[in-house]
């Protein structure tokens, strides 16, 4: 998305951002959502082992 921007920031040597804050806002939505993701699936087994032990 936006070559023009990459290719800015690679012919003045990283004075023009190489992502856009819309990019960079983007990333950081989907990692956090990964890692949501991620959190839950590993509560979700915890709880699992909690009710097999009978805690």
């Amino acid at each position: 998305m936006g070559i023009t921007r990459k290719l800015m920031s690679v012919s003045t040597l990283g004075a023009v951002d190489f992502r856009s804050d819309k990019e960079r806002t983007a990333s950081y939505t989907k990692a956090t959502a990964k890692q949501a993701k991620k959190q839950a699936k590993l509560l979700k087994k915890q709880a699992k082992i909690q009710k097999k032990l009978g805690a």
